[in-house]
């Protein structure tokens, strides 16, 4: 988010729904925690925080309308000079409103099947959110350089891991795990499988 002034960067303060539960987690993107009320909109907030194409995003930025009861957009999302809001929705009887413009943004609904294709890397980084958030304040500077150095080719994560064996295991995870959030590594094997020790990382784009 360096150099980047979001154009919405706080979330309307609305009640949560009823019946909806109360989801918190920390945002490495955006630096702050994020309260979600949907196990749906949960997994969008998780693959936007793993796609390094994602510059910066906020939840609930707007409605869809001025009316004070219409529906809430679900996250206005900044990928290089491109903007879009999401609405995540089921229902055909919105789905006629994709490509509408938000205060002069291009409105996306996002159909169900959407994120269902992309579950496997959703619970994988489900998993990997946290190591971040847990090890970013005992990262050295130049601890995830060094790890993005050593892959060279497609690496499996315990050789990594190996080759730090002097550090803290769990910095060092939280490195690996950030040179991949930011682009700096590859790990297309996280898409189709779950993460373990043998899962293969590759040099970034």
């Amino acid at each position: 988010m360096k150099g980047i002034s979001p154009r919405f960067s706080a979330p309307l303060d609305v009640p949560r729904p009823r019946g909806g539960r109360l989801i918190e987690g920390f945002s490495p993107k955006l630096g702050r925690l994020v309260r979600l009320f949907d196990h749906a909109v949960v997994a969008q907030w998780i693959a936007l925080e793993a796609d390094p194409s994602v510059m910066t995003f906020c939840e609930r930025p707007a409605r869809v309308d001025d009316k004070s009861d219409s529906r809430v957009i679900d996250f206005w999302v900044q990928r290089g000079d491109r903007q879009e809001m999401l609405l995540l929705h089921d229902s055909q009887a919105v789905t006629n409103i994709s490509g509408n413009l938000v205060h002069d943004i291009p409105l996306r609904v996002v159909p169900p099947g959407e994120l269902a294709a992309d579950a496997v890397w959703v619970a994988n980084w489900q998993r990997m959110l946290p190591v971040i958030t847990a090890s970013r304040c005992r990262l050295r500077d130049e601890l995830v350089p060094s790890v993005v150095k050593l892959v060279t080719g497609p690496m499996p994560l315990s050789r990594i891991e190996r080759e730090f064996a002097g550090s803290d295991i769990a910095v060092v995870r939280g490195a690996i795990f950030e040179a991949v959030r930011t682009g700096r590594l590859g790990a297309s094997a996280l898409r189709t499988q779950p993460l373990s020790l043998h899962v293969m990382l590759e040099p970034g784009p």
